[in-house]
């Protein structure tokens, strides 16, 4: 199934799934993962393997402490040590204890050289690429590419959560969780969070829902 299948009416597609009895059970939670050292200098982290700082390990509190009593079947996190650490974090405290399923599939964008820059600098060259999908950035993946490698992962996930009828968690990046915005929401900027911040997303209708719960984005400083 191809990514566009994300935004077909027909079919098998994530947007025919049947709306769940109850919020709870269609529930796909999805947290942007704690900050890193390169965050006190507004600097995008791509594929920068950075654990977390203190204070993103503090900043994840608010999220750990309003998952901890939803009975998650499953956390999801990429090959990252930012966002596995986050999802390790949020498992401890959880009284669920669900697994945690690590995939390279969910990777934020690939940024190649941009990768490390101060975000106001980088974000030009972003806004470039964006506009050119199959260009890539030196070192680094196409918007494309990215899309290609994510939304199938992400619907294979989904759909899986919604045919058992349980919450799942996904921790990613904010490339990802503008990527979702815009192809479930229609608005890359709806499910943009700062860093520790968790949004959630159902299916109502046959369509999805979404909403921040909190720690929204300041779109002055968004970048992958």
């Amino acid at each position: 199934m191809t990514a566009d299948s994300l935004l077909d009416g027909a079919g098998d597609s994530l947007l025919d799934a049947a709306a769940p009895r109850n919020a709870i059970q269609g529930s796909i939670y999805l947290m942007r993962h704690g900050s890193t050292a390169l965050d006190v200098e507004h600097r995008s982290d791509g594929w920068l393997d950075l654990p977390l700082s203190d204070k993103g390990r503090i900043g994840l509190m608010p999220a750990q402490q309003y998952l901890k009593q939803i009975p998650l079947a499953a956390i999801y996190a990429p090959a990252l040590k930012r966002t596995a650490e986050t999802a390790h974090i949020v498992q401890s405290g959880t009284l669920s204890q669900p697994p945690i399923e690590i995939n390279d599939e969910a990777r934020t964008w690939n940024l190649g050289v941009l990768a490390g820059t101060r975000k106001r600098y980088g974000r030009p060259e972003v806004q470039k690429l964006l506009l050119t999908p199959d260009v890539a950035p030196l070192g680094g993946e196409a918007f494309n590419e990215f899309r290609g490698r994510f939304l199938p992962w992400f619907e294979k996930v989904a759909k899986k959560a919604l045919k058992i009828g349980k919450p799942i968690l996904i921790v990613c990046s904010g490339s990802n969780l503008r990527l979702l915005g815009q192809v479930l929401l229609g608005d890359a900027d709806c499910l943009d969070l700062d860093e520790g911040g968790l949004a959630c997303l159902h299916s109502s209708g046959g369509q999805w829902v979404g909403h921040v719960l909190f720690g929204a984005e300041d779109n002055a400083e968004q970048m992958s």
